[in-house]
Formats: structure tokens, sequence, C-alpha cells
């Protein structure tokens, strides 16, 4: 499977890496709009694309990507952490941000690369905490595998990793193509990971 890497730089040219994973839609324009407003903000951005290119916009079509790709995606997307360390316009190196999948193989990355830190929008995974993490929770989340112990374990962290739930929001509330789209949540959600993300 061949990486496939966008890198958006900042408006200075450099700055911290931050490794944007999609949710299982795949690497779509509301992915893309967020990597560059990340971008804006000070970053240079990795938009990775596990899927190969490949959109889905009903769940079905979205459950048959994260099934052919599934067993993939864990070491493209490391790779894909690699190459970002590796860029010249990356200084201080690199954290994650992923969307429900991409939270998912994060939540796993870190405990395996040098990640700065990982925020991650409604996921959860049973795994050691080896580095700073923010996580984003709808209140009400049918996708969630153990929500409650993944809280729990950020909340046990302590500081800087914390677990916020946003009121009256479900899963992909952060989205902005999708009907549980949560605008007031969302933007809450954004400058919270700009700040933390930053941090030292």
């Amino acid at each position: 499977m061949t990486e496939q890497l966008e890198i958006v730089l900042p408006p200075d040219g450099s700055g911290l890496g931050v490794l944007l994973i999609h949710p299982w839609w795949g690497r779509n324009q509301t992915v893309l709009d967020f990597g560059r407003r990340l971008a804006e903000r000070g970053f240079v951005v990795g938009l990775a694309d596990a899927f190969e290119g490949n959109v889905a916009t009903e769940r079905d079509a979205a459950q048959g990507l994260l099934e052919r790709y599934w067993q993939s995606a864990p070491a493209l997307l490391a790779d894909n952490v690699r190459t970002l360390a590796a860029h010249a316009a990356v200084t201080g190196g690199v954290s994650g941000l992923g969307f429900s999948f991409g939270g998912f193989q994060l939540l796993q990355l870190q405990e395996e690369l040098p990640l700065r830190r990982v925020v991650t929008y409604y996921a959860d995974r049973e795994v050691r905490l080896k580095v700073p993490v923010l996580g984003h929770f709808a209140e009400t989340d049918p996708f969630a595998d153990d929500q409650d112990g993944m809280i729990r374990k950020l909340v046990a962290a302590g500081a800087p990793s914390t677990a916020i739930v946003y009121p009256h929001t479900t899963h992909w509330f952060a989205e902005a193509d999708r009907p549980e789209y949560d605008a007031a949540a969302a933007e809450a959600a954004f400058e919270r990971s700009v700040a933390f993300l930053r941090a030292d």
C-alpha cells in the first residue's frame, strides 16, 4: 500500500506537526477543511489517507472501507508519523488528532511511536497512555465500546490528559457534513484541541 500523505503548511512556513487521521468516511472534504484550518493556526498538518483516496457517505459503504483497510492502516499511519516528523517544516515534534477510526488508531500509535500529544474525537480503546491525551466525547454514543472506561482512564491519568463530554451530542458531532453536527460543541472542541496541541 502506497503512502498518501498531503502536508499543509502554516502561514509562517513551519511549526509543530499534527497528523490528522480521518473517520471511517475516509479523507473527505470535511477532514481536508479541518486540516487546513489547523494549519492556519500554526501547525504543519499531515492529512493521512488510510483508504487510498476512497470516500464514503453512507454507513454501509464506510463499514466496507473500514473492513477493507483495517489490516493495512496501522503500518501506513505509523509511516505517516515518521514522514511528517522528518519534514523540514516540522519543529518541536509531531502530535496526532483523529476522528473515531482515526482516534482509535492514534490511541495505539501513541504506545508505539514518540508522539507529543494526541487528541481523539469519540474514540476509546484499551491501551496504556504514554503521552498526554485529550478525549472529546459525545453525551450519547451508540458506536462507543467502552467510553466510560476511556473517560475514567483519562481522568485517572491526570492533567494534561483530560476527557470532555459535550452535552446533547452524539457520534460525529464535530463533522460539519453530518446531520449529527453540533456547531457550538464542534467549535469548543476545536479551540480546546488547538490549545492542547500547542502546550508544552
